[in-house]
């Protein structure tokens, strides 16, 4: 069938047929753009094109409405080449304006006037006529469309300069020929539309629309627009739906009866078809069952999809073709025979599939996923021919079956001879094949060969199963392929091969028990069992009889016949995890199967003591119809991992390439929202995208993760509680487990384990939060607690006991030991200082493991008699019963106050003062002594008797004087040290009543005075301010001593006093009792002011010895100068100008 546009000509025809091969060779040869009608976007086409000679017989199909947009000229084209200009008015003008009228009579504005010229040189150089023939046309025709109106050069007597005017031509011959597109599709549209809005009227027939508007899908097609064709198409079958669907609505129409012939011959589709539009002609003339009309329908479809290589979109339309097309034979009740309608089915599945098998890659996913269920639905189809045939395993075809075998192969028809695939040649997208990899054999083929023998049924139903389950598992749909499965396992039963069903059955029992289609799970174990029997795996059947005992699911009857079968293959059980190391784990069982662990309690007190016993109460349900006994029951428990270990395990796990895949399958998912908003910012839908890689796997439901059948990894049993003999009752069990405590740490339980002869049931996990328990031995403890602590007033401190695990014998005790001056007791109401000792016991009466107590004690020592710089420090040593050296304790005691003294003179008189200054207490100060045990040496009380005890605290001082006398035959070298203790009664607030001594003793040295210092000011009576004063100063010698040369020194405040002159010097005081010096001296202010002080300080003078080469000034002690003047005032008046 030859569907180009059509260009008629008139005129002079012998002309244009000379031109008419280069035109329509030309046209082709380059795309064009055209510029649609209702803003629809701008395609690129190439055109094709036939002429015919000017015809008025379409034109009057077209004036009457009744017209096809493929027979209708596209453009009219007039030709002449007349050159003379008085033979185009006399002739050539009247015939166009003839064709001119004939076509505006038909409504028809799609014309070209071509003006062929033949040039004479000769006369053109001599003579040049104003106006052409061109011109006269367009000035008598082309007024209004003067680009109708074009003119070329003969290409056969002008090659050379033809060729623009000839190129010239031809754009504008397909320009013309898209703008009459533009105007005859929009009419063919509103044709077609106005046809579609009269279906429901009486008489109008489905096929005349039909291919009306397959007419403009093939204009499309030849255009190069697959896309606007298959909306045509897409249209006519959703068309054609409709009106079969209502049908059972009573609105029949008359055409339905030409579709509702007799299926007599089912062909599939074919999709290598020689001529594609055999069955159109067939369709138009003889009429066609509704089978080969939805064949050819399809076929249409998938030749324009397979032209926009769009192949997945044929597999994903096919299921929808195959299951409206069954409805639709079902609605009109079309006669067909058994098994007519599987044989098309699968003939249509497999032309399919073998299409997508040549166009895809294998890493294409999206065809994949649309194949899947193509083949699925294949092996269903051949295993209901199977059956209706007689070729399922275990049957033998009658001659009955055998009759319709050849019926059904009649009706199949023949495959199509090989040659060219002339419908695959439309793409040049498909994979290059071998050359020496034979061709594979039509669907019908396949087909009628499968029919044939069981052989040959068996080999293509398993090949189809496994494309099918390989092809669900490639697009990662793995609950398909385990329905798959479990047909494929059905069959391999049926062949009696039960161990090639088991891998089937056992991979379809994980995928339900993760899902939890708990009734399903229950049917596939029956299914498995039966496969173990027939195998005569001994183990694997107990398993499985087991576990169907615990399907509540099932009937009551059929689990107490599993269970029976439990008991009698457990006991000539004789497998065990030893007896057969090569299938490891053979004997577990997944415990979860039959039993659930409802609680889980620890018994014992917290915390357990190591070498005690744990004792754990485990409430188990028991999913056996009856009664079962339990060899051991053991639940093991493991220490808890820190956070520390956690974290340095995912460090370790980081290092290994497998390591790296795991932490990529457990990252977080990039999940983000997505809003889509419309035009008028109003929400128009809202979805949850995932950006995922396209290595990484893709993404799951959680609940689909691969369940084990039996638990892979036993825990570590090394610690456990368990109990022995238990009779496990259906329902809920309470069970006591019970261990001997042996390692010390925090536990928590991670595995049970329940045997019966050689079978173990584990547990996958514990079904909640398992509790913890810790073990502990925790050591004994004593500790003493005390906050500062002041020495010379009892203080509270407190015995911290704590037991731990240490078991404590009846008579239990510490002791504690103290230094030196340091006392203790148990705290008491009395408040004698004798109840105080260095060496305490502590008995420990009734004290129990884990037992903390407080004991409360007193401590004393003694304050320090003199000013301390540290705090006093002493030492009590703990001796405690769960320890075999003593335990030092350091303790620290800060003075309740202090006691420092203080050397005075008066002339020869010597005085002592004690300063007692309050620290850290609150205490009252009372009968205070100074004894002296040197003969020779009195001390005179000169203090007031006190009535009252004086109080004495922090920053308060207290002073006591004391005048020493000494018997003047007593000399310093007789007496060079003078002991004296002090002693005084001290007591606190709280007590008053008890009283404490207190006693420092002090050395009074260089207490004999050498000399006397004198200073008198001149005028004595009152000096005037800034005013030089003459002061005398006198050292005289009071006993004899060996310091001969002393330094003097004026300390004058600047701000009273200066010094006129030299203000120290040296004098001699060797063979002389006295010594005078002269200064001067000024005040610098009035009133009352001090003496200038002076210091006198031994003096040794330098250069001497080369050791000594400086002089040297050494200070005197307190206790041996004497200055009497040391607190005169003088009086300082103002000078005489001032008061002027």
């Amino acid at each position: 069938m030859q569907i180009k546009p059509i260009i008629t000509y008139s005129g002079s025809c012998p002309l244009f047929r000379s031109l008419e091969s280069q035109i329509l060779n030309a046209i082709p040869l380059d795309t064009c753009e055209w510029r649609r009608t209702f803003q629809r976007p701008t395609k690129h086409v190439r055109l094709e094109a036939q002429t015919q000679q000017f015809n008025v017989a379409p034109l009057e199909k077209y004036k009457q409405g009744d017209w096809s947009i493929l027979e209708h000229p596209i453009l009219h084209i007039f030709v002449t080449e007349c050159n003379d200009i008085d033979t185009y008015k006399a002739t050539i003008r009247e015939e166009i304006d003839a064709w001119l009228k004939v076509l505006n009579s038909y409504g028809i504005s799609d014309w070209m006037i071509l003006l062929v010229e033949t040039l004479d040189m000769r006369k053109t150089k001599n003579f040049m006529p104003r106006t052409t023939v061109l011109d006269k046309i367009r000035l008598d025709f082309g007024s209004k469309n003067d680009d109708r109106c074009i003119s070329v050069l003969n290409p056969a007597k002008f090659e050379q300069k033809s060729t623009e005017s000839f190129r010239c031509l031809v754009q504008r011959i397909r320009f013309l020929m898209l703008t009459s597109y533009n105007r005859n599709i929009v009419k063919y549209e509103e044709m077609i539309r106005g046809k579609r809005e009269k279906r429901n009227h009486e008489g109008w027939d489905y096929r005349q629309y039909f291919f009306m508007q397959e007419d403009l899908a093939l204009i499309f097609e030849k255009l190069e627009l697959p896309t606007e064709a298959l909306i045509q198409y897409d249209e006519l079958d959703a068309m054609f739906s409709q009106f079969i669907t209502h049908t059972g609505f009573n609105e029949k129409q008359q055409w339905l009866s030409h579709f509702k012939r007799p299926l007599s011959a089912f062909h599939g589709i074919c999709l290598t078809r020689l001529d594609r539009f055999e069955m159109r002609e067939k369709i138009r003339e003889e009429g066609v069952s509704l089978l080969e009309f939805r064949n050819y329908l399809f076929e249409r479809q998938a030749y324009l999809l397979l032209t926009s290589n769009d192949i997945p979109e044929i597999a994903k339309r096919l299921l929808n073709f195959l299951f409206s097309t069954l409805r639709e034979v079902e609605f009109i009740k079309l006669e067909c025979q058994e098994g007519a309608l599987c044989c098309w089915e699968f003939v249509c599945a497999l032309e399919v599939l073998q299409l997508c098998e040549q166009a895809m890659e294998p890493n294409e996913v999206t065809c994949f996923q649309h194949c899947a269920p193509i083949w699925n639905l294949a092996k269903d189809k051949l295993y209901e021919l199977g059956k209706l045939c007689g070729l399922l395993p275990g049957c033998t075809p009658t001659s009955e079956q055998l009759h319709i075998v050849v019926q059904l192969s009649s009706g199949i028809g023949d495959a199509p001879p090989d040659q060219p695939q002339q419908f695959l040649q439309a793409t040049p997208h498909l994979r290059d094949r071998s050359p020496n990899r034979k061709p594979k054999k039509s669907a019908a083929q396949q087909l009628k060969e499968a029919l044939g023998s069981n052989q040959a049924f068996q080999k293509l139903y398993l090949e189809l199963a496994e494309l099918a389950i390989s092809t669900y598992k490639h697009v990662a749909r793995l609950r398909s392929a385990r329905l798959v499965g479990l047909d494929l396992g059905n069959f391999y039963c049926a062949l009696n091969e039960p161990h090639k069903a088991v891998g089937f059955f056992t991979d379809l029992l994980r995928e339900l028990k993760a899902e939890n289609w708990h009734m399903l799970s229950s049917q596939t174990l029956l299914e498995l069992a039966n496969c173990y029997r027939k195998m005569g795996d001994s183990l694997a059947y107990t398993k499985t009889c087991s576990s169907i005992s615990c399907c509540v699911e099932l009937e009551t009857l059929v689990r107490t016949f599993y269970f029976d079968e439990f008991l009698k293959s457990l006991k000539t059980l004789k497998t065990t995890l030893s007896a057969q190391p090569s299938s490891e784990n053979a004997n577990f069982c997944v415990l979860e199967d039959h039993f659930r662990i409802l609680d889980i309690e620890v018994l014992n007190q917290k915390p357990i003591i190591q070498d005690d016993h744990v004792l754990v109460q485990l409430k188990l349900e028991s999913l056996y119809p009856r009664s079962i006994v339990a060899e051991t029951i053991k639940l093991c428990y493991e220490l808890q991992a820190t956070p520390l270990e956690l974290a340095m395990e995912n460090v370790s796990l980081t290092g290994t390439p497998s390591a790296q895949k795991v932490k990529e399958s457990t990252s977080r998912l990039k999940v983000e929202l997505q809003l889509v908003y419309k035009q008028d910012n109003r929400l128009h839908s809202a979805s949850v995208a995932c950006d995922m890689p396209k290595s990484k796997q893709p993404v799951r439901r959680t609940s689909s993760t691969k369940r084990k059948l039996s638990p892979s990894v036993q825990g570590d049993f090394t610690n456990f509680v368990q109990a022995e003999n238990i009779a496990l009752q259906p329902g809920v069990n309470c069970i006591e487990l019970k261990a001997k405590a042996t390692r010390v740490g925090n536990w928590q339980f991670k595995q049970l384990c329940v045997s019966m002869s050689s079978l173990e049931f584990l547990s996958e996990q514990l079904p909640f939060a398992a509790p913890c328990f810790e073990i502990s031995t925790k050591p004994a403890s004593a500790t003493l607690e005390f906050k500062t602590l002041i020495a010379g007033i009892a203080q509270p401190i407190s015995l911290n006991v704590s037991g731990g695990s240490f078991i404590f014998p009846p008579d239990a005790k510490i002791t504690l030991r103290c230094s030196k001056n340091l006392r203790l007791r148990q705290a008491q109401d009395t408040h004698d200082d004798a109840s105080f000792e260095s060496l305490l016991q502590v008995p420990l009466l009734h004290f129990k493991s884990f037992e903390e107590r407080n004991i409360p004690l007193e401590v004393l020592t003694d304050m320090p008699g003199r000013k301390v710089s540290k705090h006093h420090e002493h030492h009590i040593a703990l001796s405690c019963p769960w320890a075999r050296s003593e335990l030092q304790i350091p303790i620290e005691f800060q003075p309740a106050m202090e006691a420092t003294c203080r050397l005075h003179t008066c002339g020869t008189q010597k005085f002592l003062q004690v300063i007692m200054k309050g620290l850290d207490s609150h205490l009252l100060l009372h009968h205070a002594k100074v004894k002296c045990d040197v003969p020779g040496v009195q001390l005179l009380d000169l203090n007031p008797m006190p009535q009252q005890p004086i109080e004495i605290y922090k920053s308060l001082t207290v002073t006591y004087l004391y005048e020493i006398q000494v018997e003047p035959l007593k000399t310093e070298h007789e007496l060079p040290i003078v002991k004296v203790h002090f002693v005084i009664k001290y007591a606190t607030l709280t007590q008053p009543e008890v009283w404490r001594s207190y006693g420092c003793a002090f050395d009074l040295v260089d207490y004999r005075t050498l000399f006397k210092l004198q200073a008198q000011l001149e005028p004595n009576e009152l000096c005037r301010l800034r005013t030089v004063c003459n002061m005398n100063l006198k050292i005289s010698k009071v006993h004899e001593n060996p310091y001969t040369d002393l330094m003097y020194e004026v300390l004058n405040d600047q701000n009273l006093w200066a010094v006129c002159g030299r203000s120290a010097g040296v004098v001699s005081m060797k063979d002389v009792d006295s010594h005078s010096i002269s200064l001067d001296v000024m005040p610098l202010s009035t009133g009352f002011l001090p003496m200038p002080s002076i210091r006198l300080s031994k003096y040794t003078a330098g250069g001497k010895t080369k050791a000594d080469a400086h002089s040297k000034v050494h200070p005197f002690p307190p206790g041996q100068v004497y200055n009497s003047t040391k607190s005169m005032q003088i009086h300082v008046i103002a000078s005489v100008a001032e008061n002027q």
